[in-house]
C-alpha cells in the first residue's frame, strides 16, 4: 500500500518540515498565518468551539497550521483530553507547538509558559497492520483539567516528500454538517506564480478565492452544508465525501514521469544472484509466458511477506529487488518492483501501475496527484490480454491469473509519462468458490438434516484458509468450519478437515454437520426452500428522488460461485414436486445465472452458478433489470412433499432407528470435547426426540455438572415428566425458577406444583411476582390454567374478565377464558360467545380452535367439537391436545380409530394423560 502521509485527520496534524528533526519546537506561528477571530471561544457551547486549519504550499513544502479548542463538559471529555498526542514523521519534518492553553472562568492558563513538555514516544502504531513509518508521538499530559474548561491546542507541521522532486500535493477534508463547530475555517494558499491546480470533490460549493500579497487564497467557512445523500449502490465517484485536492503536477503524465524513474528495472537483478537463480528455475519449469508470469507472481506472493516501510521517503520510493528478496518483506511498491524486474528479465512486457484499492472509480474525477492512489500493482501484457498482477494478494495461480481486480482506473509509471488507462473487466474463467452439499433428509421432515459439505476456494479466498490447513486440532477445525458455513448452511458442524493444495492454490474445507427446521408446513404439505447460488437474489436500486434518477448502478465483483446440492429425500413421503424455475441460463442486472435440476428415485439435485464483474448499469436500463431479476427471483425453487410421514406417526423403534445417525454425530462432538455442556445438552435433545428419556437424562446430568443453567434444569425436568418421575421434575422446576425467576420459569414451576396437589402454593407463587403489562397478562393466563386444581375456577374467570375489560380484543386473554371454561367445566354456557370471539380475533388459530372444541365437548356438542378439532389438526397436525381430545371423543362415539389419535398425542406429549386427568378427562 502507498503511504498517504498527506491525508490529515481533521483534529490533529501529522506531517513535517523540509529540515527533519526529532525535537518538538516551541515557536510562534508561521508569519503567513492569519488567526481566526477567537473572541467567542469561552462562550460557545459546542464541543469544538474553534477549528482553524490553514495550509500553505510553497517551495516544495506543504505546511499545515491547526488551531483547535475543546470544551470539556463531561467526565468522559476530561478523560479523553487528559493526554494530547501529536504525531509527526521525523524523516520528513518537524512538529511545532504554538499554544497549549486552558481557558477557565475568564483566565488563560499558559501551559507552555508553565513549563509543560511532552514525552516523546517512539512506537510503530501501525505495526499490527504490517506497516512502519518511523512516526514519533509527542504526548502532553495536561495537568489540572476541570469540567467546564476549554483546552486550546495550536500547532503546525510541514511536509517535503523526498520522492516528489519538489512537487507538492495536499488533500484536505472539508468538515460538513451535522458536525458541530463553534467557529470553523479551512484556508489554503500558495504563491500566485506556482503552477498549482485544485478541485473540490464531493457535494460541496467552491470556496471563496482571492489574491493577496502575491498569494492565491482559498477559504471555506466550516462546517459546510451537509452533502446530499447518495444511493449506496451508486458508482464510487458519486459518493466521495467533501474534500479538496491541491497539487503542482501539470497532468497525469507529469505524475507518471515524476514517479516512473523510481521503477526502472535495468541492472536491478545481479547475474547469477539469488533472484536470477529463481528466474532460471521458473524458465526451466515453464515455457509459456503466461505460465512463467504465474510462477513469478506466486513467488512474490508466497515468499515475500507484506510490510510497509514509510521511512526515508518509503511512502513512494521502493526497496530494490535485491533488498526485498534478501529481507523477504516489502510493501506493494517493493513487491511490484521485484515482480516487474523478474517479468522483464523473462522478456514479458510489463509495467508498474498506480491504482486506488478503495474507490478506484473516483480517480477519474481526481486532480493529477499521487495521493489519488493508495496501491501499486503490475500490468503485464501477454498476447492480446492485459493481466493485473498484485504481489500483495495471495493464492493466484495460472487458473486465476486472468481475474481483473475492481480498480477501474490505473496510472502506468513511465519515464516518458502516461495518462490514466481503464482497468477493463472480463468474465472469470473459473469459480472463486465451488460448494458441494449432500443433504440427507431421509429421516423425515420433522428431523434434523445431516449434511456433508465440500468447499473449494481459489485465489485470495483459498489463501485465507491456508494457515488453518496446517492445524491438526479437530476441535479448532470444527470451529473454523462452523464459522465459515454458518451463513451458507447454518446449523452445526461436528467434524471437519481443511487442506491446501499449494500447486493449485486451492483450499478445501470438508465438513459434516446438521441443520434444523428445514421444512415449513401448511395443511398436509411440507415445503423446503432450496438453497443455491441462484436463489434469494433481489435488485432494488432506489432512484425515486429526482436528483438520483440519472445515477447509474454499480455492480460488485468480480465473484463467481458454483454450487451443487444433492438431496436424499424423506422416507414414506407422498408425491414430491419441485416448483419454480428448473432450468436457467441468462444474465440479469449484470449477473450471469445458470441452473439445472433433476428430481427422481428419491433424489433431488440442483447445480447452479452465478458470476458478476464490476460494471455500471445506466439509469435508463434499471427498469428492465428490475423486471428481469424479479422474474428470476419469483422462480426460486421449492420442494413440496404432500402428506409426508410425521414423527408422531413413527413408533419408538422406527424413530430410534432414524435418529441414530444424528445421535452418533452428537457423540462425535462429545468425543472431541467431553467438557462442553452444550454438546451434552445437544445430544440429550436428540435422545429426547428419539424418546430415549433415560439416556437423555444422563446427558443432562453431565451438562448440569459442567454448566448448571436454568434451561438445562427445565429440559431435564421435561424428560423426568416423560418417564413419570414427577418428584424429580418438580425439583428441577424449583431449581430452574430459583436460578432465573421470570414468568416463564415461574409458570413451569406453578404447573408442576398444581399437578402435585399444591395448587394454592402455585397460585400464590404467580401472585407474588406482581407483574403488569404483557407479563401480567401471561401471569393471569397461567393462574387461570391451574386455578381449578384449587377449586378457584370462578375466581380465575373473574380475574380474566377484569383483564378483558382493559384489553377487550386481546386474543390470548379471550382464548384463556375459553380454555378456562373448558378445562374446569365452568360457565360453559357463557363461554361460547367468548370462544367465538377468540377464534375470530385469532384468525382461526389452531390453539384457539382446540379451546373452543373443549368447551363444545363440555356442552355435549361433540359434532361441533370434532369439527373444530379437525380444523385445528388440519393446520397443526402435531397439536397433542387436539389429538388427545379427538381420540377421547372418537372412543366415546364408538370409533376405535380414536386409539391412534391417543397414541400420537402421547408420543408428542408423554404426560398428557396426567394433564387431562387433572381436568377430569380420562379416555374410556
Amino acid at each position: 500500500m502507498l503511504y498517504r502521509s498527506f491525508v490529515i485527520a481533521p483534529m490533529f496534524v501529522l506531517a513535517a518540515p523540509a529540515i527533519a528533526g526529532e525535537e518538538v519546537r516551541f515557536v510562534e506561528p508561521p508569519a503567513w498565518v492569519e488567526p481566526l477571530y477567537d473572541g467567542g471561544i469561552a462562550e460557545s457551547r459546542e464541543d469544538v468551539p474553534l477549528y482553524d486549519r490553514q495550509v500553505r504550499l510553497e517551495d516544495g513544502t506543504v505546511t499545515r497550521y491547526t488551531d483547535i479548542a475543546y470544551r470539556l463538559d463531561t467526565t468522559q471529555a476530561l478523560q479523553q483530553m487528559g493526554t494530547i498526542q501529536l504525531a509527526w514523521l521525523p524523516d520528513k519534518g518537524d512538529l511545532s507547538i504554538h499554544r497549549l492553553q486552558i481557558l477557565r472562568d475568564g483566565d488563560i492558563i499558559d501551559l507552555v509558559a508553565d513549563g509543560l513538555r511532552p514525552e516523546i514516544l517512539r512506537r510503530e502504531r501501525e505495526l499490527e497492520k504490517r506497516s512502519v513509518d518511523g512516526a514519533l508521538t509527542a504526548a502532553f499530559a495536561i495537568p489540572g483539567l476541570k469540567i467546564g474548561d476549554v483546552l486550546r491546542v495550536t500547532s503546525s507541521t510541514s511536509l517535503r516528500d523526498q520522492a516528489l522532486a519538489g512537487e507538492m500535493q495536499a488533500i484536505e477534508t472539508i468538515l460538513a454538517e451535522p458536525t458541530k463547530i463553534g467557529l470553523g475555517r479551512l484556508r489554503l494558499s500558495w504563491p500566485e506564480s506556482a503552477p498549482i491546480r485544485w478541485a473540490t470533490l464531493g457535494d460541496v460549493a467552491d470556496p471563496e478565492s482571492w489574491s493577496e500579497n502575491g498569494f492565491t487564497i482559498l477559504d471555506f467557512n466550516l462546517p459546510v452544508t451537509q452533502p446530499a445523500a447518495m444511493p449506496d449502490d451508486a458508482p464510487g465517484r458519486f459518493k466521495v465525501s467533501p474534500h479538496i485536492q491541491v497539487g503542482s503536477f501539470a497532468d497525469w503524465s507529469d505524475v507518471s514521469s515524476t514517479m516512473g524513474g523510481y521503477f526502472a528495472t535495468e541492472g536491478t537483478i545481479a547475474p547469477g544472484g539469488s533472484i536470477a537463480q529463481e528466474i532460471e528455475r521458473i524458465e526451466q519449469a515453464a515455457t509459456q509466458p503466461l505460465e512463467r508470469a504465474a510462477l513469478a507472481l506466486r513467488l512474490v506472493q508466497d515468499e515475500v511477506s507484506y510490510l510497509l516501510n514509510g521511512m526515508a521517503g518509503g511512502n513512494y520510493l521502493p526497496q530494490s529487488p535485491a533488498e526485498t528478496w534478501a529481507k523477504r518483506y516489502g510493501d506493494c511498491k517493493a513487491k511490484s518492483l521485484l515482480l516487474l524486474a523478474m517479468l522483464r528479465a523473462m522478456e514479458i512486457e510489463a509495467e508498474a501501475v498506480l491504482v486506488d484499492s478503495r474507490n478506484g472509480d473516483a480517480v477519474a474525477i481526481s486532480q493529477p496527484i499521487p495521493g489519488a492512489f493508495d496501491h501499486m500493482i503490475v500490468r503485464a501484457t501477454i498476447g492480446d490480454k492485459d493481466y493485473w498482477l498484485d504481489g500483495t494478494s495471495a493464492g493466484t495461480r495460472l487458473e486465476t491469473i486472468g481475474e481483473v481486480p475492481d480498480f477501474t482506473w490505473a496510472l502506468p509509471l513511465r519515464s516518458e509519462g502516461a495518462g490514466l488507462i481503464p482497468v477493463e473487466q472480463r468474465w472469470p474463467s473459473v469459480p472463486d468458490r465451488v460448494l458441494k452439499v449432500t443433504y440427507d433428509m431421509s429421516a423425515g421432515v420433522d428431523m434434523p438434516v445431516l449434511y456433508a459439505a465440500d468447499v473449494e476456494l481459489r485465489g485470495i479466498m483459498g489463501a485465507r484458509l491456508r494457515a488453518q490447513a496446517a492445524r491438526d486440532d479437530r476441535m479448532t477445525l470444527v470451529g473454523v468450519a462452523t464459522k465459515y458455513l454458518e451463513d451458507v448452511i447454518g446449523g452445526l458442524v461436528y467434524d471437519a478437515r481443511i487442506t491446501y493444495d499449494d500447486e493449485a492454490g486451492i483450499a478445501r474445507l470438508e465438513a459434516e454437520g446438521m441443520t434444523f427446521d428445514q421444512f415449513g408446513f401448511d395443511r398436509g404439505v411440507a415445503s423446503h426452500a432450496i438453497p443455491g447460488a441462484t436463489v434469494n437474489w433481489s435488485f432494488k436500486p432506489d432512484r425515486a428522488r429526482s436528483a438520483w434518477r440519472d445515477i447509474p448502478y454499480r455492480t460488485g465483483g468480480p465473484l463467481t460461485m458454483r454450487e451443487h446440492w444433492t438431496y436424499r429425500l424423506p422416507e414414506a413421503a407422498g408425491s414430491i414436486q419441485m416448483t419454480g424455475i428448473a432450468e436457467l441460463d441468462e444474465t440479469a442486472a449484470g449477473v450471469r445465472f445458470k441452473r439445472s435440476t433433476r428430481l427422481g428415485d428419491g433424489i433431488f439435485e440442483i447445480a447452479d452458478s452465478t458470476s458478476y464483474i464490476p460494471a455500471e448499469i445506466p439509469a435508463a436500463e434499471l427498469g428492465d433489470a428490475r423486471r428481469a431479476m424479479r422474474r428470476i427471483a419469483s422462480g426460486d425453487p421449492d420442494l413440496r412433499l404432500e402428506n409426508p410421514q410425521r414423527l408422531w406417526e413413527l413408533d419408538d423403534r422406527a424413530i430410534a432407528r432414524r435418529l441414530q445417525p444424528h445421535i452418533d454425530a452428537a457423540s462425535t462432538l462429545i468425543d472431541l470435547q467431553d467438557d462442553m455442556a452444550a454438546f451434552h445438552n445437544f445430544r440429550a435433545s436428540l435422545l429426547s426426540l428419539a424418546r430415549d428419556y433415560e439416556a437423555a437424562i444422563a446427558d443432562y446430568d453431565r451438562a448440569i455438572e459442567l454448566e448448571a443453567t436454568p434451561e438445562m434444569y427445565l429440559l431435564r425436568g421435561e424428560a423426568y415428566n416423560a418417564l413419570g418421575e414427577y418428584d424429580a421434575a418438580l425439583a428441577d422446576a424449583q431449581t430452574a425458577f430459583d436460578l432465573q425467576g421470570d414468568i416463564s420459569y415461574a409458570s413451569n414451576l406453578a404447573i408442576q406444583l398444581s399437578r402435585a396437589g399444591r395448587a394454592d402454593e402455585a397460585l400464590d407463587l404467580i401472585d407474588r411476582l406482581g407483574l403488569s403489562g404483557d407479563e401480567g397478562v401471561d401471569a393471569e393466563i397461567v393462574w387461570s390454567e391451574i386455578a381449578g386444581h384449587a377449586d378457584r375456577a370462578a375466581e380465575a374467570w373473574d380475574r380474566l374478565q377484569v383483564a378483558l375489560d382493559e384489553r377487550p380484543d386481546e386474543a390470548a386473554l379471550l382464548n384463556s377464558q375459553c380454555w378456562t371454561a373448558g378445562i374446569w367445566n365452568y360457565e360453559v354456557e357463557l363461554a361460547e360467545e367468548v370462544c367465538d370471539r377468540a377464534v375470530a380475533v385469532s384468525g382461526n388459530s389452531p390453539g384457539v380452535l382446540d379451546s373452543r372444541a373443549l368447551a363444545y365437548y363440555r356442552l355435549g356438542r361433540k359434532d361441533r367439537a370434532m369439527a373444530d378439532l379437525d380444523a385445528a389438526l388440519a393446520q397443526e397436525p402435531g397439536q397433542a391436545a387436539s389429538l388427545f381430545l379427538r381420540g377421547l371423543i372418537r372412543l366415546e362415539t364408538g370409533d376405535k380409530g380414536g386409539r391412534e389419535d391417543l397414541v400420537k398425542a402421547r408420543r408428542i406429549s408423554p404426560d398428557i394423560d396426567r394433564q387431562y386427568k387433572g381436568y377430569g378427562l380420562v379416555p374410556r
